[in-house]
């Protein structure tokens, strides 16, 4: 060989005695809970996700494997699968069952494999959130294997991990009888816990119904959605409320999140009345939640680990913000604004436990493991007290309004019975103002065929009474249709809008009136108006509405009107509508004559006959 060569061979048997060497095995000799960390914790990272025991096996022998730096295992977010090796031996003199326990029920694919002493596959279980919950060998929020350990045996357990998330995996080992007695302590506090959450739901939801105040039901909301987080977080959710359906949970984690974070905001904004007293604060408030609605079309496409890191982020920032915001409000006077400072603090505490916890910053521990739980309780408290204290505030004022109505009660009957003659006229006045807007078109601004209809017989009648002549333009858009379908329903009313801008500029007599007839038909009415003046009318507001230059959207929206131009002199026996009639014909005549164009045709309405129809694709 050479003494190169055996200088390799030496450092190979070095470099695999150290490996083996870091390695401690696990050694129950009591009936406790132990929690494997550091060393006796061996971590092999898979980065193809693709290796199988027998090669992470193959791999021990090479010194592959590495022990756990920190305490427990925890990772933070990798794309990688991650094998978890305990070697175990028991010392125990007469107690053989045991359990095998990864203690964080949000991991997508968890396999545990027990292996003996030879290396040899005693039991293997395909489990995780992504898989059904009878996958997993004891039913348990997390993920338990039962192990049978004679005294004096040694063996194995193989865990390999893989998730979009948080990759954090607490281990512990424990016997059946000590899980169950762990297990009523948690489950205990658990059930105080959501029955805390749902008597404040249920109880601000009766206030709801009776009050309609939308802070109740946005508080409402966000107690339900943040208790089903809970259940997602702590793994209830996944044996109780989807067991056969696990890919709910990829979804129920940050949409449970971005939606109480989202109703959360709303209720700060209305029970502060962050829009009226700090707008500042409320345009903030409005940011957030746009970042919270942000998370669902990430969520959609399909992106879990971005919508849970974003989530995460934004339900740690949330508290923040609110905090300051409360501050401030506390600064100018806002008292209610105590309960949020206290509310939040406390969530803080445990929102931010949580976060570093779950960007592995943080080594998992009970306030990280229960932290959020405890502040959310404190908060839901909290803000319930907000509530109740803002309806005893408004019952106070209530009273004190009624008190002092009562007081008033004389003297301001007494004002009003002086004030009746102003007010009947102040009251004239706006019934007129009102029938005026009753009469224009929201649009445009000019008038509406309601107009026509109360105002026109009157025109009418005193052109017939005094002998005076009347003409009507009837004005259309030419390729109307063709603008909606290019540029959209926005574009078309853009168009009406302009060519509506340029008859009323137009239209300045104070007896002329122009008004918007129908869809994309205007009809303007001259008193005292012979065929010229009629027809120069026409042309100006014709060759105006072809120089307009209307842009929609970054492009230009050509438009030309069609006018039909009906004069007359009514006289008893001649018909409003006859006239209409005309100079509807007469537009019609304009259009099939080439559209762009006024037709003037001042002759006996005896001489009408209906329109032939048009389609609407010539108009």
């Amino acid at each position: 060989m050479g003494w190169r060569g055996w200088l390799m061979a030496w450092w190979l048997c070095g470099l695999l005695c150290g490996g083996v060497a870091r390695a401690e095995t696990l050694v129950l000799n009591a009936t406790g809970t132990v929690r494997p960390q550091g060393a006796q914790v061996q971590v092999l990272e898979d980065a193809s996700g693709s290796w199988t025991l027998a090669q992470v096996q193959a791999a021990a022998r090479t010194g592959a494997w590495q022990p756990l730096a920190s305490g427990q295992p925890s990772f933070g977010y990798s794309r990688s699968a991650l094998w978890l090796r305990v070697d175990l031996l028991n010392r125990h003199p007469s107690q053989e069952a045991w359990q095998f326990g990864v203690l964080y029920p949000l991991l997508d694919e968890v396999d545990l494999y027990v292996v003996d002493a030879r290396g040899r596959v005693r039991q293997h279980h395909a489990t995780g959130d992504q898989r059904r919950f009878d996958t997993r060998p004891i039913p348990h929020p997390h993920f338990y294997v039962d192990l049978s350990l004679r005294p004096g045996e040694a063996g194995a357990v193989y865990v390999r991990l893989r998730s979009q998330g948080s990759l954090q995996a607490p281990l512990v080992v424990t016997t059946p009888t000590e899980r169950l007695a762990q297990a009523r302590v948690e489950f205990g506090w658990m059930g105080l816990y959501g029955g805390a959450l749902l008597a404040m739901l249920l109880y601000n939801l009766m206030l709801f119904l009776s009050l309609r105040d939308r802070s109740h039901l946005y508080y409402v909301g966000y107690v339900a959605a943040f208790g089903v987080a809970q259940l997602t977080l702590n793994g209830l959710a996944f044996q109780y409320l989807w067991p056969a359906h696990p890919d709910w949970g990829n979804w129920a984690l940050p949409l449970c999140m971005s939606t109480a974070g989202l109703l959360l905001s709303l209720f700060a904004r209305e029970f502060l009345g962050l829009r009226t007293h700090a707008p500042g604060a409320d345009r903030v408030m409005q940011g957030l939640q746009g970042l919270f609605l942000l998370i669902w079309p990430v969520l959609w496409l399909g992106h879990y680990a971005p919508a849970v890191k974003l989530s995460t982020v934004l339900t740690l920032v949330a508290p923040l913000i609110l905090l300051g915001i409360t501050t401030m409000m506390l600064r100018r006077g806002h008292h209610q604004a105590r309960y949020f400072m206290a509310a939040f603090g406390g969530l803080l505490v445990g929102v931010v436990a949580s976060s570093l916890s779950m960007f592995d910053l943080v080594e998992p521990n009970w306030l990280t493991t229960y932290g959020m739980q405890i502040g959310s309780v404190l908060e839901f408290v909290l803000l319930s007290l907000a509530l109740a204290h803002r309806l005893k505030l408004a019952q106070e004022a209530h009273v004190r309004m009624q008190t002092a109505h009562a007081a008033e009660l004389e003297a301001r009957v007494l004002a009003r019975t002086q004030d009746l003659d102003k007010a009947l006229g102040e009251l004239t006045e706006a019934n007129g103002r009102l029938q005026e807007l009753s009469q224009r078109d929201a649009l445009t601004g000019l008038h509406n065929r309601q107009f026509l209809a109360e105002r026109m017989p009157e025109i009418w009648g005193t052109a017939v009474r005094w002998k005076q002549p009347l003409a009507m333009l009837m004005i259309d858009i030419d390729h109307f249709k063709q603008v909606n379908d290019v540029h959209g329903h926005a574009g078309g009313d853009e168009a009406l809008k302009a060519v509506a801008e340029v008859i009323a500029r137009i239209m300045r007599r104070p007896g002329d009136h122009a008004m918007r007839y129908g869809g994309e038909e205007f009809l303007v009415v001259l008193p005292q108006t012979h065929a010229a003046g009629a027809m120069h009318m026409a042309e100006r507001i014709r060759q105006e509405v072809a120089a307009l230059t209307v842009t929609h959207g970054g492009q230009l929206i050509p438009l030309t009107v069609s006018i039909g131009v009906a004069c007359a002199t009514p006289g008893p026996r001649t018909a409003m509508a006859m006239m209409l009639q005309l100079a509807d014909r007469l537009l019609y005549q304009a259009k099939a004559e080439g559209r762009n164009r006024c037709v003037l045709q001042p002759t006996a309405l005896s001489q009408l006959r209906p329109p032939e129809p048009v389609s609407s694709a010539q108009t």
